[in-house]
């Protein structure tokens, strides 16, 4: 009986922190990104989860005007605008292989896919590599830090 209660815990223990790792401060993250085709449909998988985070921010964005006073370092809208006014696309294949190349890097794992993806439309807006580099690491800290 005994064994059998320590066998529950341990895989408990186990799926808790399974579960963990795939979600950075209640946002998916890199480790969710790259996680098996297995978990999710092998087709467009990447490309739908990229727009299901765009929309939970669009949805919540109108919800809590306040969301972007949250400590959450998002701050890609101007890029984005930036874009827009250049009359550039953003093709959404293209973005999931910048973000793919984000998380090739290990450390950048625990950022949330939303960060990877603000970084990836700086990239693309132009924004030099020492502010890119600045803006990753306050992802970085972000995601490290252990306040919300």
């Amino acid at each position: 009986m005994k064994t059998i209660i320590f066998l529950i815990v341990i895989l408990h223990s186990f799926n808790l922190s399974a579960q963990d790792k795939n979600v950075t401060k209640g946002l998916p993250n890199g480790y969710a990104w790259i996680s098996p085709l297995s978990l999710h449909p092998p087709v467009y998988a990447k490309e739908e989860s990229l727009l299901a985070c765009l929309q939970q921010r669009n949805v919540l964005s109108e919800i809590d005007s306040s969301i972007n006073k949250r400590s959450f370092p998002l701050g890609c809208d101007n890029d984005i605008n930036e874009l827009l006014h250049k009359n550039a696309s953003i093709e959404i294949k293209d973005i999931v292989k910048m973000i793919d190349s984000f998380y090739s890097i290990r450390e950048n794992l625990v950022i949330p896919v939303l960060g990877a993806y603000c970084y990836s439309v700086k990239e693309l807006a132009g924004v030099d590599n020492k502010e890119l580099e600045n803006y990753r690491q306050d992802l970085l800290k972000y995601s490290l830090s252990k306040s919300e």
